[in-house]
């Protein structure tokens, strides 16, 4: 669980340090207990319990990630990162990622990419 007093910048950070790491609990703990909302190219989840269910699946394939540069603007956080995957060959897959904060947690997450190779790999139920 995060400190009540942390900045959206640091609860961004915990996110991909635990994304990273793959420690899908900690980065469950990043996100709200209340209403959840992530909007990507490939889905549309309304429950945090869910998203970091659908981010559990796609850990297998992450050997790293490089964040470029972070934008805050009060409870809103921008990061434009390389993720590094592997499907069925290693890739490089810019994404960029809106958080906003609400209470010290993540309350809701879009993502911006292009989705071909993700769409072969994961289907959200």
């Amino acid at each position: 669980m995060l400190p009540s007093n942390v900045t959206p910048a640091q609860v961004v950070d915990s996110y991909f340090a635990a994304f990273a790491a793959r420690d899908f609990d900690a980065l469950r703990a990043c996100l709200t207990d209340g209403p959840f909302s992530h909007r990507s190219p490939i889905a549309s989840i309304d429950r945090a319990d869910t998203f970091a269910a659908y981010m559990s699946r796609i850990g297998p394939v992450l050997e790293g990630l490089e964040r470029r540069r972070t934008f805050v603007d009060g409870d809103e956080v921008c990061a434009i990162v390389d993720y590094r995957i592997r499907i069925s060959e290693l890739m490089q897959v810019p994404v960029v990622t809106w958080f906003r904060i609400a209470g010290g947690r993540i309350v809701a997450i879009e993502t911006f990419f292009d989705a071909t190779e993700y769409r072969r790999m994961v289907e959200i139920e």
